[in-house]
Formats: C-alpha cells, structure tokens, sequence
C-alpha cells in the first residue's frame, strides 16, 4: 500500500500558509500515486460509460458514487479528515435535483419539489447552519450523502481551515484533489435536462428520516 512520505518535523507556530500548501501538495501527490492503473483508466472512462447507459439517473448516479467511493478510499490514508470531525457539514452542500430524488428515494423522505435553481451566498453559511441530517456530530445518511460531501477531503496536516474562525481568512483553501472525470460524469446524469441545483437544506429542510 502507498503511504504519504515522511515529512520533516516542524512546529505548529512554523506551519505558514506556504507551508501547508507545500505539505498538501506533496500529500496530493502521494494520493493520485497511491491509486491502480486499471482505477485512474476506470475513472477517465466513467463520463462516457454513463453516457452509454440506458438506465434510470438514479442507477447511474450509484454507479459514479460507487466508483467515488473507489477512488477515494485511498485518501484516507493521506487527509486530515476524521470521525466526528464535522466543520464541513455546516458549508453549502449543493446538488441537483436528481441526487435529491436519489436520497430521497433511499431515506423515504420525498424533497421538497423545487421549480427552480436556488442560488446561495457563501456567507449564508456558518457554524450555526448544519446540514439537517447532521445528528450528534455524524452524517445519519453516511451511505447515501451527495457526492459533493464525498469529494470533500482535506489534505492538509490537520482541520485548521475547516474550523469556522478561518473560514474568512484569504488563505482559507482547503486542498483536495479535482477529478474533472467525476464532475463530468456528474453532469451527464441530468441527460439533455438541465438539473435544477440547490442546497441540500432547500431540498431537506427538515432533514427527518422515516424512522425519526
């Protein structure tokens, strides 16, 4: 298994922006060595396979989370991300209207049918705005979260620009790895439709689950 290399020991108090950047470049790196051949060829190939597909959007969608799934699982190895941490939980998580249908038909709770895109200011978010399935500081739709959430992996040596206070910081950049093959993918779920894009709280105000 590939391993992030080790790094020279510094301080805390030396960790500039510069230097995490640097850090998270060489972690980034180390990821996208970490991953099969016959992974990044499966990966590149996903935007036209679900082209091709004649099936639902909603069996379409779970093949490219799937395959996010794949990929990412070799990032645990490389991100700061860790259980019970949650400051990404309370960002903007936008998707569109056809993963809303899948969670939904997966949670048996219908969303809210939106007749247009909602568009939200990055500033509307806080720490006093959680995704509404964010119960006791865990997602309670792990297996179906959007692929937004999935993607949302940060590289750097620890949580510092996920904690709220930084956000505002113009350093604040989280590094994660772009996969411009999944968003494409993402994309052709929507078919010759344009998707309707919104929050996952405007779709799920509530956020309640049938067993709630």
């Amino acid at each position: 298994m590939h391993l992030p290399k080790p790094l020279p020991d510094i301080t805390m108090s030396e960790l500039t922006p510069e230097l995490r950047r640097i850090r998270a470049s060489a972690k980034l790196d180390d990821f996208f060595s970490s991953v099969e051949p016959e992974l990044k060829a499966y990966v590149v190939s996903l935007p036209q396979r679900i082209s091709k597909m004649n099936a639902r959007s909603s069996i379409k969608l779970k093949v490219v989370l799937d395959t996010v799934d794949r990929l990412y699982d070799h990032a645990a190895h490389f991100a700061a991300c860790k259980k019970g941490c949650s400051h990404c939980c309370h960002v903007s998580v936008p998707i569109a209207d056809f993963e809303a249908r899948y969670i939904g038909e997966n949670i048996n709770t219908a969303p809210v049918p939106l007749k247009h895109s909602i568009r939200h200011d990055l500033s509307e978010f806080s720490d006093k705005s959680p995704c509404p399935f964010l119960k006791d500081n865990a997602c309670s739709i792990y297996e179906f979260r959007p692929m937004t959430c999935r993607i949302h992996v940060n590289f750097d040596i620890d949580n510092y620009w996920c904690l709220y206070e930084n956000w505002n910081n113009p350093d604040a950049i989280i590094p994660r790895p772009t996969i411009h093959a999944l968003a494409a993918a993402y994309q052709q779920l929507a078919g010759k439709l344009k998707p309707i894009m919104a929050d996952i709280r405007d779709f799920f105000p509530d956020g309640k689950l049938v067993s709630d």
